[in-house]
């Protein structure tokens, strides 16, 4: 866990701190390195699947980008969002420690000028983390990178609503996810989150995702609520979809 973070995850909470941890040890690969090295994540990814009884390459990559999300994003939000501290998690900074799939972090993040920015404090966290994430992902196993963008829209809303819950003054938190969906050109580049956002699609009060993130190919789980492949959601996702493809 980070130093920084301690005094928000306690007791229950503490498990969702542990994704992070400091560390000035090189013995552990970069991000980067792991990429770099086809085979050196996606053996982690299927051991880890195979344990679970996933079979199907795509569902492998999708089930553990979901879980490495929830265990990755409270700590980012929380810092990001509430201590105005980006981490450093371009994938050539963060180490990966391949055992344990915890991110090793060389500081708690810095406060800048810049830091009161949304744009300053999450572009490295979209485009040199998650963009090459899951651009390997999709190369190794097949998976299509808009549902694993999906996926992180999905756990971003829902993590952001659940930690705003329990703040004082969730302002700048509500703000910052608020830019991040609605953004649609980030500098010069397509915001994919956007992309994303706007795919979904509203029945009722649930907010229903665009992609299913082949959560149900777990032999334990099944369609999550607001998955697009429900049988309540597949009439209106077709008639979504139909008014995008226009």
């Amino acid at each position: 866990m980070l130093p920084t973070l301690q005094p928000f995850f306690q007791g229950p909470f503490s498990e969702y701190g542990d994704a992070m941890a400091l560390s000035q040890s090189q013995s552990e690969p970069t991000l980067a390195q792991c990429l770099d090295e086809r085979g050196l994540l996606a053996t982690v990814i299927t051991g880890w699947a195979h344990s679970q009884g996933i079979a199907a390459g795509r569902a492998q990559a999708s089930i553990w980008h979901m879980l490495y999300t929830i265990r990755v994003m409270p700590s980012v939000l929380l810092s990001h969002s509430l201590l105005m501290r980006p981490l450093p998690l371009s994938t050539h900074s963060v180490r990966l420690c391949l055992t344990s799939q915890r991110l090793m972090l060389a500081h708690c993040g810095e406060i800048s000028p810049l830091s009161g920015d949304t744009d300053s404090r999450y572009h490295a966290l979209i485009f040199e983390h998650f963009a090459p994430l899951h651009h390997y992902l999709n190369e190794q196993f097949g998976i299509a990178e808009r549902v694993l963008w999906s996926s992180l829209v999905y756990r971003l809303n829902h993590l952001s609503k659940t930690i705003a819950e329990h703040l004082p003054n969730p302002a700048q938190l509500n703000q910052d996810v608020h830019w991040l969906l609605h953004t649609q050109q980030w500098r010069g580049k397509r915001n994919p989150l956007f992309k994303a956002h706007q795919k979904g699609f509203d029945v009722g009060a649930i907010r229903v995702r665009g992609d299913c993130c082949l959560m149900h190919e777990h032999p334990v789980k099944g369609y999550c609520d607001d998955c697009p492949k429900r049988p309540e959601h597949m009439n209106m996702r077709a008639s979504v979809a139909k008014s995008l493809s226009q």
